[in-house]
């Protein structure tokens, strides 16, 4: 029921506008607060020797609709795919929205390996979406702001959400870290975002920043709630530690960027267990469900919905023998994810936390400065978990929000690690 009446409040921008405005009405000590509690929740829930459980029906879903890319990021390294590229089918599309909807998912991004508006005729699959009521959100590297204006204004009930990737708030380390991309582009499309919203954050499309946090991009954080601040709330852009994403580089396991940009050993681990075979559904353009989001060379499927049912597909054999490999990661075979490593995933809810408390109650703070706090964070946490000692980590968190609440910013890890065991 409420994701119906989420669904309904994205085709009235005035609606959803007039929510968002209250959202940002609340005082900025209420938000900045919210942000430790959420830390203090995560914390409270860390289990490392979590297993997953399998949920009846899958949760929600990913839909490839190509996995070509038009750009290749360090950090994704799409060009190294196996996998021929191809566009979905209208007939594949149609055929897996409507078993997604059978199994209550009625909506779903159009995304995983490629680049959206790299399918120039999506127009047809947004008018197949449109006839079944099944509500879709974009990710784009926003480097097409023609064609995403077009699709807008022929789909403006469809085309309500969109995120948007960067990996940097200059034109130097957005065109470093994605590799042929244009950070001309990326604000062309932004402007035009901004001008179908009439100038108002999140009026007619829902917009929402996501971008890498490593050290390349460290001493600009504080920048992208400059640079962004025309196009989205501070809220609605997220950073997420850098992870592999893929396991081919040169035929060679691809850790080079992952360690040779996030120098702290200790909060990298495998991805083993995985949440994803468990949970969600995914879909590869040639209609194979996988159980993976980033499944580069179509290692993780589980069959093909052209020919089985998505229930058939989710409780197969094939399924069942992804699902036991994560349950016993000593017998794992899947080379994807065998080479798949990144930062736990309550450090990068955390450290994301973390950023926005600090840009709420230090937005004074120089870009260096504020690059050097979340670099010193992430030392700290980096030295609890060479232990795996979850209570010196939580002490040492929680010491650090206190500090950025007293605007004692100046620590070192090492400072705020001997206050946390005093």
């Amino acid at each position: 029921m409420l994701t119906k009446i989420k669904n309904k409040i994205r085709e009235y921008p005035a609606a959803r506008y007039l929510i968002k405005r209250a959202q940002q009405t609340i005082s900025s000590s209420w938000k900045a607060e919210s942000y430790v509690g959420k830390v203090r929740e995560c914390l409270d829930n860390i289990d490392l020797n979590w297993q997953p459980k399998k949920h009846a029906k899958p949760q929600s879903a990913l839909i490839e609709i190509t996995n070509a890319c038009n750009i290749n990021c360090l950090m994704c390294n799409t060009k190294f795919q196996s996998r021929p590229e191809g566009l979905m089918s209208a007939q594949v599309f149609e055929r897996v929205i409507t078993e997604l909807m059978a199994n209550g998912v009625d909506r779903a991004g159009l995304h995983t390996v490629g680049e959206t508006f790299l399918y120039k005729d999506i127009a047809t699959l947004i008018e197949i979406a449109k006839k079944h009521d099944f509500k879709v959100w974009l990710s784009t590297n926003a480097q097409y702001p023609q064609r995403m204006e077009t699709l807008y204004r022929k789909f403006p009930k469809m085309i309500t959400d969109i995120r948007v990737s960067t990996d940097g708030a200059t034109k130097e380390t957005f065109e470093t870290i994605r590799v042929g991309g244009s950070f001309d582009k990326l604000i062309e499309s932004l402007d035009i975002i901004h001008r179908i919203n009439k100038g108002r954050k999140h009026y007619r499309i829902g917009l929402t920043i996501d971008s890498i946090l490593n050290m390349n991009n460290i001493f600009e954080i504080r920048s992208y709630f400059d640079v962004f601040d025309k196009y989205v709330s501070s809220h609605d852009i997220t950073f997420g530690l850098v992870t592999t994403l893929n396991s081919l580089n040169d035929g060679k396991k691809n850790d080079n960027y992952l360690y040779d940009s996030f120098p702290f050993n200790h909060l990298i681990r495998s991805t083993v267990p995985c949440s994803q075979p468990f949970t969600n559904s995914y879909f590869t353009y040639d209609g194979k469900m996988t159980l993976c989001c980033r499944d580069y060379n179509g290692e993780i499927t589980a069959g093909d919905i052209m020919s089985s049912s998505l229930d058939e597909l989710w409780d197969g054999e094939q399924a069942e023998k992804i699902r036991q490999q994560h349950t016993k990661p000593e017998n794992l075979e899947i080379d994807a994810c065998l080479n798949c490593f990144g930062p736990y995933e309550f450090i990068s809810s955390t450290t994301n936390n973390f950023v926005h408390y600090l840009y709420l109650k230090v937005p004074e703070l120089s870009p260096k400065e504020f690059g050097d706090v979340i670099y010193s964070f992430l030392e700290g946490m980096n030295k609890c978990m060479e232990t795996q000692d979850i209570n010196a980590l939580k002490k040492f968190v929680m010491k650090a929000f206190d500090h950025v609440r007293e605007k004692n910013v100046s620590f070192s890890s090492k400072h705020l690690e001997a206050q946390s065991l005093a």
